[in-house]
């Protein structure tokens, strides 16, 4: 098991091990942490110890930087989550570590009060020989995070895994070999339909699992919308009709879990007032619930 930590205090070497003791279930003395950066440090390490810490400062809003490697022989060892927030708690520092997704300034921040959100971090350069790293804003406010913005990351949620079922069937009739060519009608209606998809069944699983979502990116989903619009304007045969059966089983759904206000809020958001009344009949409904206040 390897962890990626950060930490907002630099801590001991002492408290150190033994909250990382603590939080993988091992004794103290089974730990054996060493400053990268000594070559002491380095050349005096336990290579037998059943959780090895290395780390080293940086700058910024962050003190240090963990890399730990936990033996196979400890047993059901926490994954990296859990150490994160157990070590929160017991040193007392908030906790950042890396998110599953592959953005790379995408990370969780665990703080000691037992908060858990997103983050986003940034390297911002060099100070003093160390890497100064910014956590430029988190989704929930951070008391040890102070100079964090607080809002929704929408690259979080581009990057978010939705069920896209019609488009995948759309995909699989229009072009099942994948050999259409990438700017073909074919697959640029299958992007629009992805798209529009996923904000769909965000809509219909009333924004789970979050329960929340950025209002630019609703703002987009519709935008997209409006290009499948267009396609199907201007598509004839076949694929016209593929791609309106598409079409109208999603927007089904979206009308299902949306309301008709003529356009009221997303005119006031866009600020497009009364001209709401010349675009697509989903820029006049609102979601039963927002998911961005």
């Amino acid at each position: 098991m390897i962890y990626s930590f950060l930490t907002v205090h630099r801590l001991t070497v002492s408290a150190m091990a033994v909250a990382l003791a603590r939080a993988v279930g091992v004794p103290s003395t089974a730990v054996d942490i060493a400053d990268e950066d000594s070559v002491e440090d380095r050349d005096g390490r336990n290579w037998d110890a059943l959780v090895l810490c290395g780390y080293h400062a940086v700058a910024g809003d962050v003190a240090l930087a963990w890399e730990v490697s936990v033996a196979d022989a400890v047993p059901d060892p926490p994954d990296e989550a859990e150490a994160a927030r157990s070590l929160a708690a017991l040193s007392g520092t908030t906790v950042l570590y890396p998110a599953e997704e592959t953005v790379p300034s995408a990370y969780w921040a665990a703080a000691p009060d037992g908060t858990v959100t997103r983050a986003r971090v940034v390297e911002a350069g060099a100070s003093g020989g160390a890497v100064v790293v910014e956590v430029e804003a988190v989704e929930t406010a951070v008391a040890q995070l102070p100079s964090a913005r607080v809002q929704l990351l929408p690259e979080i949620f581009r990057e978010e895994k939705v069920p896209t079922p019609v488009a995948d069937a759309f995909a699989a009739l229009t072009d099942a070999d994948g050999s259409a060519p990438a700017r073909s009608p074919e697959n640029r209606a299958r992007e629009e339909l992805l798209l529009w998809e996923r904000l769909v069944r965000r809509v219909e699983a009333d924004w789970g699992p979050t329960g929340r979502y950025p209002e630019e990116l609703y703002l987009e989903d519709l935008r997209t919308r409006d290009r499948l619009a267009e396609r199907l304007s201007t598509e004839h045969g076949t694929l016209a009709g593929e791609i309106a059966r598409s079409a109208e089983t999603l927007d089904v759904l979206f009308r299902t879990h949306t309301t008709d206000d003529g356009g009221e809020l997303l005119g006031r958001l866009t600020k497009a007032g009364s001209a709401m009344a010349d675009r697509g009949w989903w820029w006049r409904r609102r979601p039963a619930r927002l998911p961005w206040v």
